[in-house]
């Protein structure tokens, strides 16, 4: 899934949590270990779902997860800009989402297309149609435009049917920003608060998304699970939560909150509990509709109970939070795009080559596609985006343009060889 980085900490409180042993607490507006670890548990639902794990088959809500994280971190980091600067930098906007999204994602396309011309020739031109899609960022509706009805959503249909998800998240990238100017300009003319004003938008986009979601699942749940009209809402949620955060620390830091702070653990372990048990049953439900509404709003939760100041000492001590911020749970949710990225097109090689049941896909999803989400992180994911070279919005932007152009070429290649 394509994640969003979250701000960076500052160097001192990562300096100092190093020297204490401990992992670097979360600061307003700042960095949040927590949910650097909640994308690894999204992570992990998706991997066992793609491995066939008995009891995983509603797995594939690990994506909820991501959508939710992303509305809320996106949705952050533009609000923050806006208070800071008065302004969004559209340009720098999307110059960093390429920087950040588009040189993996294109690395892992170039890849699968290799593979699939000496694994599996027969589909090289269909791949390579998905290919094209995967680079225009339209994915989602390829697949669920083909057959509205059945949903496919394993390796044999294709290796780069996963790729829906990252079309949908940059479909929001790209509609999202110019929608928090719109509210920026609303709430100058009314006299506002500009959290107030893009709050409105964002309820009215999950109030109409979500009716659309519960409307056209059981008609075309394919389509319903892979358009971006019938996924905003739980983006929608996520940026609600990120609009309420501030008041959220101004009632905790108040004392207002005090009756419910001891609570705050139990709230967390619980909503975790309802992410992973939702697996369960939803894999036997017509989805999303309105049972996405579990996993998400627990999603929600869990995010929210890691608040700053919301829970005291011996909460954040016996909370959820400790756990998704143990390093081990925070690098894998560090690597957890390049690892999605990765783990269709390994399992789809592994089968190529002949190997089936769900214990070998899983120790190739786990031991194959790991070292090659870390390599990616340290090759590719790092260096585009933190690197001056691709600085800037100009560079940034004229970077995505050439990795895209690379992407579609590549895949009208595989087309046309196939052909």
């Amino acid at each position: 899934m394509a994640r969003p980085p979250a701000p960076v900490a500052p160097t001192s409180a990562r300096t100092a949590a190093r020297a204490s042993g401990r992992p670097p607490a979360a600061t307003s507006g700042g960095f949040r270990p927590d949910v650097e670890g909640l994308r690894a548990v999204a992570l992990g639902l998706v991997l066992l779902f793609h491995a066939g794990v008995p009891g995983a088959g509603g797995g594939r809500l690990g994506v909820d997860v991501f959508f939710v994280i992303s509305g809320f971190l996106i949705t952050g980091l533009l609000v923050r800009e806006v208070e800071r600067t008065g302004r969004v930098r559209l340009a720098d906007f999307y110059a960093r989402r390429a920087r950040r999204i588009l040189p993996a994602a294109v690395v892992v396309l170039l890849v699968t297309l290799a593979t699939t011309a000496v694994l599996a020739p027969g589909m090289l031109a269909t791949t390579g149609r998905d290919g094209l899609a995967a680079a225009l960022q339209v994915a989602n509706w390829r697949s669920g435009l083909a057959d509205p009805v059945e949903l496919h959503p394993d390796a044999a249909g294709s290796p780069l049917i996963h790729y829906w998800s990252l079309a949908v998240e940059e479909q929001f990238y790209l509609l999202w920003p110019p929608l928090v100017l719109l509210a920026v300009a609303a709430a100058r003319r009314r006299g506002t608060s500009l959290r107030r004003s893009l709050a409105l938008a964002a309820g009215a986009v999950a109030v109409v998304s979500l009716a659309c979601s519960v409307v056209f699942t059981p008609l075309v749940p394919a389509l319903a699970y892979l358009s971006s009209p019938t996924r905003a809402w739980q983006l929608a949620a996520g940026a609600l939560l990120a609009l309420a955060a501030p008041r959220l620390e101004q009632l905790a830091a108040g004392g207002r909150l005090d009756p419910v702070r001891r609570w705050v653990p139990l709230l967390g372990w619980g909503a975790l509990l309802v992410v992973l048990t939702s697996a369960v049953w939803t894999g036997s439900v017509t989805y999303p509709g309105s049972a996405a509404l579990v996993p998400t709003l627990a999603t929600v939760a869990l995010v929210a109970v890691g608040t700053p100041g919301l829970a005291d000492a011996r909460g954040a001590r016996l909370g959820v939070g400790r756990l998704l911020a143990w390093a081990p749970v925070r690098w894998a949710g560090r690597a957890s795009y390049s690892w999605y990225l990765w783990h269709v097109p390994v399992t789809f090689a592994g089968e190529r080559l002949g190997l089936s049941g769900w214990p070998a896909l899983l120790a190739l999803e786990l031991f194959v596609a790991g070292p090659l989400a870390a390599l990616t992180l340290v090759v590719v994911e790092q260096p585009f985006r933190t690197s001056p070279r691709f600085a800037g919005a100009r560079r940034g932007l004229l970077l995505g343009a050439v990795v895209t152009v690379v992407g579609v070429g590549a895949s009208l290649t595989a087309v046309l060889v196939a052909s």
